[in-house]
């Protein structure tokens, strides 16, 4: 880790995503810093990753079976095999602050005619020098001396128990922390549709209700600087624009732009005559500075259809939210990664081999011309040449255990 991020108070986080058979993913271990950055071509397995996350969310705050049907059914998302039949396992090791570390793992084997079950789940939470709390399931049965407290000794096969322990005050913190986790890929479209009414809980992945949250952030009054940094910003993309505001059109809801021309009263736009790069700067501000908790912010190339010269903005933005909660970015672009406080060990490369997706740190020669400063990861991106630590990331995978030596130490991650 640098300097800069080392004097940061310590933020709530992923240190390591385990993956097995999940669509193009077969095996990945993944360490992941306070704001990681997952970059290569269309198609090698960006979102795939994202997505894991997603799922367990999903899993957690809905159930599995909805977050199954959600993209298609198992078949869609479990990845194929030729031989035996594929589980889908995930493994998650988290340091939640105060030096409490959380490590919990869970295996999906499928059943006939579409249906699952939850082969075998785990949950292990400690603080620094004090006991280990833990539950272990396989099947439907609690393993002898690791039931939850206070829960009976059977769940069901469809069913994660994590939901059930976060009931108790020692699992809690785990289950809090993964069902806050919010995942965007702004589409602006959405922001210049006419909406239904919308409480305005958390934005929407595409950004469709985003009318709602900026009537929230404005009518909050503990928010209000959360609505006028976003008008702030905003205002540095497109010149001259004074504020961005939320305007009820009969049963609908929208989105209305206030923009100086140099007249006595600034000119009012709705949000169809907004540009796709301003609407989709919106809504990342409305993901970084929306109200309620976020643990992990995971936005889907936010530099898309925006000027190379608002790059630099947008990763200030993610840079200043990553000091409250954690962020996972995936891009194509290198002007994003040249911006100078983004470091060679906040990247992760993606690619696609043998249909299988890799997720590896830079290669040690990329390492060493971007901290001789010969080339900047932008650079690298142009020619070609921002290759993939592949030993690493091999080494990685043969390590993958999901159920394995439970609470790692800190910096697992880094």
């Amino acid at each position: 880790m640098t300097g800069r991020q080392e004097d940061r108070p310590v933020v709530p986080r992923l240190l390591q995503v385990q993956i097995r058979n999940y669509k193009s993913i077969a095996r990945a271990s993944v360490g992941l810093a306070p704001l990681t950055v997952f970059i290569g071509p269309n198609g090698a397995g960006k979102s795939n990753f994202i997505d894991v996350l997603s799922f367990v969310q999903q899993c957690l705050s809905d159930s599995i079976e909805h977050a199954f049907r959600s993209r298609g059914g198992i078949a869609a998302v479990r990845r194929r095999s030729g031989g035996h039949p594929t589980h889908i396992g995930v493994r998650l090791i988290m340091d939640l602050g105060d030096d409490v570390t959380a490590d919990y793992g869970f295996e999906i084997a499928a059943k006939p005619r579409e249906q699952f079950r939850v082969a075998e789940e785990r949950c292990c939470i400690g603080r620094f020098m004090e006991e280990e709390h833990s539950f272990h399931r396989r099947g439907d049965k609690f393993i002898k001396d690791k039931e939850i407290p206070g829960i009976r000794a059977r769940v069901p096969a469809d069913r994660l128990a994590l939901f059930a322990a976060s009931a108790t005050e020692e699992f809690r913190p785990a289950y809090d922390f993964l069902t806050s986790m919010r995942f965007y890929s702004i589409v602006p479209e959405r922001l210049r549709a006419l909406q239904d009414p919308d409480p305005g809980v958390f934005l929407k992945r595409n950004g469709d209700n985003a009318p709602a949250i900026l009537r929230q952030l404005k009518e909050d009054a503990r928010d209000n600087d959360g609505y006028q940094r976003i008008c702030r910003l905003l205002s540095k993309v497109v010149e001259g624009m004074a504020a961005v505001d939320y305007r009820s059109v009969a049963q609908k809801e929208t989105l209305e732009f206030k923009q100086d021309v140099g007249l006595k009263q600034p000119w009012t736009f709705e949000a169809l005559s907004m540009s796709d790069g301003t609407l989709r700067v919106l809504g990342l501000l409305l993901a970084v500075y929306q109200r309620g908790p976020t643990s992990v912010l995971a936005i889907e190339e936010p530099e898309a259809t925006v000027h190379p010269a608002v790059c630099e903005l947008v990763v200030q933005i993610l840079m200043d939210a990553a000091s409250e909660k954690q962020v996972l970015v995936t891009t194509h672009s290198p002007d994003l990664l040249d911006y100078k406080d983004l470091t060679d060990d906040q990247i992760r490369v993606v690619t696609m081999q043998h249909g299988q997706t890799i997720i590896a740190p830079l290669a040690p020669s990329a390492r060493d011309a971007i901290r001789k400063r010969l080339y900047t990861a932008g650079d690298l991106l142009r020619v070609n040449e921002l290759n993939p630590d592949l030993e690493a990331a091999k080494e990685m995978q043969e390590q993958l255990n999901l159920f394995g030596r439970p609470l790692p130490n800190r910096n697992q991650g880094t």
